[in-house]
């Protein structure tokens, strides 16, 4: 597995990612390569299995890894950021068109934190950053993701 990160699609993530205390983390890790990868990254284990398992299990390749320590998916040969946990949430990159899709059902790209602050995952993280909502489409949006053009 890559990660491109001199990619400017994956500026901001990995910006976001290597904020911190997370920069002394490797940038780009296998999910093995630490205790308890489900519990100990600073998500939720639920994200974590939500992105990981129910995401990233369909994909035509395993895109499970680390990346500043925050479990991710990442195509596999591209290096491009895909998805994120993202504490007790996790977000996606789309297609536009799945990103036009994702607002109409009710996605958002701003959340506030139990601190108070607020997050626009198109500020930090880029164009067609999502938060994830359980919709039953954002399997089918992550391939789509996957398949995208910027990935080859």
């Amino acid at each position: 597995m890559i990660l491109d990160t001199l990619s400017p699609i994956n500026q901001g993530v990995l910006k976001y990612l290597g904020r911190e205390e997370k920069s002394t983390n490797a940038v780009l890790a296998a999910p093995d390569s630490v205790p308890l990868p489900y519990l100990q990254q600073g998500s939720h284990p639920d994200i974590v299995q939500r992105v990981w398992d129910d995401l990233g299990g369909g994909l035509p390749a395993s895109c499970r890894c680390l990346v500043y320590g925050t479990p991710a998916i990442v195509h596999h040969q591209a290096g491009i950021v895909i998805a994120i946990c993202n504490g007790t949430q996790y977000n996606l990159r789309l297609t536009p068109t799945d990103f036009q899709a994702a607002k109409a059902k009710g996605a958002t790209t701003r959340t506030r934190w139990s601190n108070g602050e607020e997050m626009d995952s198109l500020e930090v993280l880029g164009t067609g950053w999502i938060f994830g909502g359980w919709f039953s489409e954002e399997a089918e949006w992550c391939r789509n993701a996957y398949e995208e053009p910027w990935q080859r």
